[in-house]
């Protein structure tokens, strides 16, 4: 089939949905898929887009919105590559030009949901604007369950529903990933350490792991935190550990590249990310791809119980549920994997198990497709 893609999120951004919209279309051209992304401009795209399995077309903005002038651009691209479906990378707010897409050009549209659109819903007039996608979409897909409860009922009755989680590469994260690099590089060689894989922003709760991690040093002395990633909140948290005078035993090690992902998770004897809402709801996890990333290298996760979390693993198999406000909470969760290699080592395995069977993008992109034929059946029309 043929497919257009229009959408903010492809790198060389980075970010969990920008993975998400890339692995799926290179899903789709792997199955032999004629795939353009009408995608945004960013640094250094021209150079990604010359390796990228799929044609990119850069808009001259940075950020696509749903513009006369982006909706001209959508439906020359839909003649020039003759278009059977197209698919928003995110139904807000680049889909609200699919209904004039679809009458335009008579193609239909499916649209991916994420965090952004249960923000979207929370705020004054946002279910209205979403309502205005779902009456002619032909299908909306959520990446958990609580992505569906949150949004089904904005969209309303007319489109088909579909739960497309995220995934992972088994080629790329896998157990047999080793962190005795990363451990090095940073002097973690012998320690028992916490990582984090994340933005550093507040909702994450890098913050709660700093100021757990005095008391989980009572417990466990040794133990140290290796904070990996950028953000805006990366100057609080350095004043937090030095505050908490845990500064010597919590590592900043910056945003990791691509090819040395999966080792930074493999670096750590436990993946922690203690999230929390923010905003009354308007900030709120999806999903959370780290925590499957994580897994699959074989490292049983501690994770906040918000949103769509407890969709990325098996509770008390695979991770622990913790309530990403309660630092009490959180420290004991922490010793308890910390002091009990055994669990560990069999959440460990639980957990590569639990993502090898359930969350591949192979999988994903057969329930795409399937998804895809039947928007573009009379039925789904």
């Amino acid at each position: 089939m043929r497919v257009l893609v229009v959408t903010n999120d492809l790198p060389p951004r980075l970010g969990g949905i920008q993975n998400y919209v890339d692995q799926l279309c290179r899903g789709l051209t792997a199955a032999g898929d004629e795939v353009t992304v009408y995608a945004s401009a960013f640094a250094g795209d021209a150079t990604w887009d010359a390796q990228a399995p799929f044609r990119v077309v850069r808009d001259r903005s940075s950020v696509l919105l749903p513009t006369p002038r982006v909706l001209r651009r959508t439906l020359r691209l839909i003649e020039q590559t003759q278009a059977e479906v197209v698919i928003f990378g995110a139904a807000f707010p680049l889909a609200l030009m699919g209904p004039r897409l679809k009458k335009k050009s008579g193609r239909p549209f499916i649209a991916f949901t994420h965090g952004l659109e249960v923000s979207a819903v929370r705020a004054p007039g946002g279910a209205h604007l979403l309502r205005r996608i779902g009456r002619s979409a032909s299908a909306i897909t959520f990446v958990s369950s609580f992505c569906d409860d949150s949004l089904r009922a904005a969209f309303g009755a007319g489109p088909e529903y579909a739960l497309l989680a995220p995934a992972v590469d088994p080629q790329v994260f896998h157990r047999a990933v080793d962190g005795s690099l990363i451990r090095d590089r940073h002097g973690l060689s012998t320690a028992p350490v916490v990582v984090c894989v994340s933005r550093l922003v507040e909702r994450k709760g890098q913050d709660q792991l700093i100021m757990a991690l005095s008391e989980v040093r009572k417990a466990v002395p040794e133990a140290s935190l290796l904070i990996v990633g950028s953000g805006p909140y990366e100057a609080t948290l350095r004043q937090l550990a030095s505050d908490h005078g845990v500064d010597q035993h919590v590592v900043f090690a910056g945003a990791a590249t691509e090819d040395e992902l999966p080792a930074h998770y493999a670096a750590g004897d436990v993946f922690a990310m203690p999230c929390r809402e923010r905003k009354r709801g308007l900030e709120v996890e999806a999903f959370g791809i780290v925590f499957i990333q994580a897994q699959a290298v074989g490292r049983p996760v501690l994770a906040g119980n918000i949103g769509g979390v407890p969709s990325a693993l098996s509770p008390n198999k695979t991770g622990l549920l913790v309530d990403g406000s309660n630092s009490a909470h959180i420290t004991e969760a922490l010793i308890s994997l910390l002091e009990d290699a055994d669990t560990r080592k069999q959440m460990g395995a639980d957990a590569a198990e639990f993502v090898r069977t359930g969350f591949t993008w192979e999988g994903r992109t057969r329930e795409l497709r399937d998804l895809l034929n039947r928007a573009m059946s009379p039925e789904g029309q």
